[in-house]
C-alpha cells in the first residue's frame, strides 16, 4: 500500500489523514458512450462534417469516425484542413430503408464514434435504441435531423 506524503510526514490512517492504495488508482474506468441530438434547419451554417473534429476529441481511445449521410462524399484535402489527417474516417452513403440496421451494426462493433444524418421520421423507440447501444458500446453519437 502506498501512502501520500505531505512534507516529511505520511498521510496515513494513523494520523487521521488519507491513505490511497496504488491498486485503487489502476481500476479500469467504465467506458460509457453518449447520444447528442441536433436539429438543423435547411441552409444551416453548421454542416455535419464540421463535427468530425469534435468526435475525434471525445475520448482517448483510438476509434473510427463514421459519418452516415445520404450525400456529400469527403475528400482527403478537406479532412486535412479539419486536422483529421491522422484519424481514421469513413463516410457511408445511407438511405432511409437501411439506416437503422447500419447504425445498429456500427454500434455493435463498438469501434467508432458516429455522426448520423437521420433520414425521415425518427421514432422514439429508435432514438432510445441508439442511445442504449451508444452507452453500451462506449461510442459517442451525434444524431442530426433536418427540418
Amino acid at each position: 500500500m502506498r501512502q501520500l506524503t505531505l512534507g516529511m510526514e505520511p498521510l496515513g490512517m494513523e494520523q487521521g489523514g488519507l491513505t490511497l492504495s496504488s491498486s485503487a488508482l489502476r481500476q479500469p474506468r467504465v467506458i460509457s458512450g453518449s447520444l447528442t441530438e441536433m436539429i438543423l434547419s435547411e441552409g444551416s451554417a453548421i454542416q455535419p462534417m464540421h463535427l468530425l473534429p469534435l468526435l475525434a476529441q471525445c475520448s482517448a481511445q483510438q476509434r473510427w469516425l463514421m459519418w452516415l449521410s445520404p450525400e456529400m462524399p469527403m475528400n482527403k484535402h478537406y479532412l486535412d484542413s479539419l486536422g483529421l489527417q491522422d484519424s481514421p474516417v469513413i463516410h457511408l452513403d445511407v438511405c432511409q430503408d437501411t439506416q437503422a440496421i447500419l447504425v445498429e451494426k456500427a454500434l455493435e462493433a463498438a469501434n467508432s464514434h458516429l455522426i448520423i444524418e437521420w433520414q425521415g421520421k425518427l421514432e422514439e423507440t429508435q432514438r432510445q435504441d441508439i442511445e442504449q447501444r451508444a452507452n453500451l458500446s462506449g461510442s459517442h453519437v451525434i444524431l442530426i435531423q433536418r427540418r
